[in-house]
């Protein structure tokens, strides 16, 4: 296992995707229970991901939620970044039949990959140069990705 690095804990959950997601260059794919862990509240993600955006043309984010309450009701800081960044950052929700896996992970690129093995626990492992399995890992979320029939969106239409 090339460029593997485990981690055990939440802090260090959030610091190797801080690691992953600054080696992004065009293409961020997240597959996440609810996005309630990780820290995608904080200000420093909030501001990696605002930069992520902002960088240039043909950048994008693409994230797939099992259920998006908790980003509805108390990520307000994701929501503002969906809205001002809504042509690069793109949220679905998976659709519930057949159940979703509890396990989460995200893909940088062609090469990065972070993978928690169960929601509900923090271990996992995070490879910074594993073509292999950003490829297959890649190839489910594009198949759930098409299948995911309900977006999220941060602007409300007011009629």
């Amino acid at each position: 296992m090339e460029n593997a690095t485990w981690f055990e804990t939440p802090p260090d959950y959030v610091n190797a995707l801080n690691t992953l997601l600054a080696q992004a260059n065009r293409l961020v794919r997240i597959y996440d229970w609810d996005l309630s862990d990780g820290g995608y509240e904080t200000p420093a993600r909030i501001q990696l991901m605002s930069d992520f955006c902002k960088a240039g043309l043909g950048r994008r984010v693409r994230i797939l939620l099992a259920d998006d309450s908790y980003l509805k009701r108390d990520a307000g800081q994701v929501m503002n970044l969906i809205k001002t960044w809504s042509h690069v950052l793109q949220v679905r929700v998976r659709d519930t039949d057949p159940p979703p896996a509890t396990d989460s992970f995200v893909l940088v690129d062609e090469r990065g990959a972070l993978k928690r093995f169960e929601k509900d626990n923090a271990r996992g492992v995070m490879y910074l140069d594993s073509r292999g399995d950003v490829v297959d890992l890649g190839l489910r979320f594009d198949a759930e990705w098409d299948r995911a029939s309900k977006r999220v969106s941060a602007h409300t239409l007011g009629l």
